[in-house]
């Protein structure tokens, strides 16, 4: 492609460096939370409202000791206002770095922005849910490149999810910019667990079934017998 732009006169050359849009499927589900890494909240990507970092924390998210990291780039390809400031803010830690969040028993999907924010860095890193690999290639991007990786699906009951990025390269540094968490059906509940139970986490694509949480029968109660008052004393 580069050869065949370089045959066409000066004034087109522009058209032919721009990038191609993003190819992405877009994202369904009811949101749980969008997160701007070390960035503000209050906007919105892909038709979510994202809130802050420190807001999210005040929620059940928890980091550790990760670095916080803010740049002026131009991603690549092109994006919009609030989708330019989410990817130049970003958290990082050499070699892995961990996000907790507290939810309820339900079916999620997780999403994850990155995008390549130091010169002459190409950082590959793998991506973990539950211990279990679901990423093994994430962030093998060009300078200034950016991309969405997921959607990873996974069933959550014991009341918080565990996400470690870890790079390839131990000296480099795993770094994201967003995470989105939605809930692609009605499973499960977002603001109770009444009838939860304490079965473990798993990704959706084991083998092995959910178990059915049984619905807990009513108790039935005797009316109370209203208490006669007590006899009047007799006096003689």
């Amino acid at each position: 492609m580069k050869k065949a732009c370089a045959l066409i006169p000066a004034l087109l050359l522009v058209a032919c460096s721009q990038p191609e849009p993003v190819s992405t499927v877009p994202i369904e589900g009811a949101l749980v939370r969008g997160v701007n890494f070390n960035g503000a909240g209050g906007i919105e990507i892909d038709g979510y409202r994202w809130t802050s970092q420190d807001d999210s924390k005040a929620n059940g998210m928890m980091l550790r000791e990760v670095e916080a990291i803010t740049t002026e780039l131009q991603p690549k390809p092109g994006v919009d206002e609030d989708t330019q400031a989410m990817l130049n803010s970003a958290i990082a830690k050499p070699g892995k770095l961990e996000i907790n969040q507290i939810l309820y028993g339900a079916q999620y999907d997780l999403y994850l922005w990155v995008m390549e924010n130091e010169r002459g860095t190409q950082r590959t890193m793998s991506v973990e849910i539950e211990g279990q690999t679901v990423e093994e290639a994430m962030g093998n991007l060009p300078f200034k490149q950016w991309a969405r990786y997921g959607p990873y699906p996974f069933e959550l009951s014991d009341g918080e999810i565990n996400i470690a990025i870890t790079t390839a390269d131990p000296n480099q540094k795993a770094q994201v910019m967003g995470m989105l968490i939605v809930k692609p059906d009605n499973s499960g509940s977002l603001r109770g667990c009444g009838q939860c139970l304490p079965y473990s986490a798993s990704l959706l694509n084991t083998t092995s079934p959910r178990p059915r949480v049984s619905p807990i029968s009513p108790i039935s109660l005797a009316p109370l017998k209203p208490t006669p008052p007590p006899a009047a004393a007799v006096t003689h």
